[in-house]
């Protein structure tokens, strides 16, 4: 769960399936986030640009495409800042995340 409010500005949280909550600087869920966290544990910093978080968000998509048997064909990418949420990018296929990646 994501949000922002004006004393702690943006904040992201994983809840589980028992309703724990736990708040984090990364997260990913399903079967696709045992690469996409090792990915983001090597990449993320905390000083990200918009578009280096992009990047590295295609950079998990990646790796859940070359590695996960069932991988989704679609992605949505989201951002969640002080105006509010909305969706940013749309990823349908391997060439719309390599081409975004150049």
């Amino acid at each position: 769960m994501a949000g922002y409010d004006e004393e702690s500005c943006a904040s992201l949280y994983y809840i589980d399936y028992i309703a724990t909550l736990h708040k984090v600087d990364k997260g990913a869920f399903g079967y696709g986030s045992y690469f996409s966290l090792s990915t983001m544990d090597r990449h993320y910093r905390e000083d990200m640009s918009v578009e280096e978080a992009i990047e590295l968000v295609d950079k998990c998509i990646l790796e859940i495409r070359s590695r996960l048997v069932v991988a989704p064909p679609n992605f949505v990418i989201k951002i969640v800042d002080k105006d509010g949420a909305r969706d940013y990018a749309w990823r349908q296929s391997v060439q719309d995340v390599t081409t975004a990646a150049v």
